[in-house]
């Protein structure tokens, strides 16, 4: 802490702030919905690695918060797949 508090005092704030920088929020809330909807998911039954790839790699933040939704709703995973429209190879 002290370190911190002089490092302020000295006026080095980019070092402070460095950190910060690669810090990608945006990134952060999609993993984090992505997570949720598999979350979800799990509890209605067995999620395919195929399933679980394309949830993952969704990098529309929207789309994802639709999926969460409507992860919480369906009554199987095959439900949500065919309601969120997507197709996997089988």
């Amino acid at each position: 802490m002290e370190q911190f508090t002089d490092q302020i005092r000295g006026g080095e704030f980019q070092m402070l702030f460095d950190s910060f920088e690669a810090y990608d929020v945006q990134e952060t809330r999609r993993i984090s919905k992505a997570e949720d909807v598999l979350e979800l998911l799990t509890e209605l039954g067995a999620v395919s690695e195929e399933l679980r790839r394309t949830v993952m790699e969704t990098k529309d933040l929207e789309k994802l918060k639709t999926w969460l939704k409507l992860a919480a709703k369906t009554e199987s995973v095959e439900q949500f797949q065919r309601q969120a429209g997507i197709a996997l190879p089988e």
